[in-house]
């Protein structure tokens, strides 16, 4: 639980530092309200509201793995590809609000990964033509493309594949935020993280924790702690009403995992239990 007590007390200082500027700052304006500027006030306010925020999106993803080591850890441990597990490329034509774009262009990101991976280069190429596709909706194309050279060239080797899509989604995310785009960069954030726990729990569910897959499970079980930084940036986020929904999503997941206190808990039951969770959110995301 280091991260999410970290987080909490990042947010302690950072909130106790914002109180403790204010209140020393209130004598000095004590008989001078005539002057204030209300305008001024509330764009400080604002301001430091968007700074939590970006501070929350930053430490989330600065905590994250890459998706590509639960996948990688679940390849290593020869689980079986499944293309059925995968949000079918055709369903890319359905998704035309902002909120469903970017979600999407998360998942089809993960799955695009996991048929790398696998060597699944039929597969690939069309996930690489359906992501590059939501680019384009989400009018991030131009950062996107930047990579399509390199993955032509690299169509054969998985290992630098996966570092070049690895690349792709870590610029997307900088364009994102560097254009003032924070709640879309939340979506895909979002959308990537609950297709890890989605493939991750499918793959895994009727599998007994043994010596030798227990580093999977306890990957498993530390997606709690990713899903609890999402809830906290979401919160700030809820009053957008897809974040607001997503939010509330999130936090049915987070009822499930809190039952569960350790990897060694990842039963069959357990895993079915958190499987309808994760399943019921992801299928929401891609319909």
């Amino acid at each position: 639980m280091k991260k999410s007590l970290s987080l909490s007390f990042a947010l302690g200082l950072i909130l106790l530092a914002t109180v403790s500027c204010n209140n020393s700052s209130k004598p000095a304006d004590q008989g001078t309200d005539e002057f204030a500027d209300t305008s001024t006030v509330k764009d400080t306010v604002a301001e430091k509201a968007k700074e939590m925020l970006e501070f929350k999106f930053f430490y989330t993803l600065a905590n994250l793995p890459s998706p590509m080591e639960m996948i990688n850890a679940i390849y290593q441990h020869n689980v079986g590809f499944n293309k059925d597990l995968m949000n079918p490329s055709s369903n890319s034509t359905n998704y035309t609000t902002a909120f469903k774009k970017s979600v999407n262009y998360g998942i089809y990101g993960i799955d695009m990964a996991y048929t790398a991976f696998y060597g699944q280069n039929q597969d690939l190429l069309d996930y690489y033509a359906t992501t590059k596709k939501m680019a384009e909706k989400l009018g991030v194309q131009e950062t996107f493309d930047k990579f399509t050279s390199s993955f032509r060239e690299n169509a054969d080797n998985k290992d630098s594949l996966v570092k070049i899509i690895d690349r792709a989604y870590a610029e997307t995310d900088n364009y994102l935020r560097s254009n003032h785009r924070l709640e879309v960069a939340s979506h895909v954030l979002a959308g990537s993280i609950i297709e890890v726990q989605y493939l991750s729990i499918e793959l895994m569910k009727n599998s007994e924790v043994t010596p030798a897959n227990n580093d999977i499970f306890e990957k498993i079980y530390n997606q709690k702690l990713y899903l609890e930084n999402l809830i906290s940036l979401f919160s700030d986020l809820k009053k957008y009403p897809s974040s607001a929904g997503l939010l509330a999503q999130l936090q049915s997941i987070k009822a499930v995992f809190d039952t569960i206190k350790s990897p060694q808990e990842l039963t069959k039951e357990n895993l079915a239990k958190l499987s309808a969770a994760v399943t019921a959110v992801r299928n929401d995301m891609i319909k």
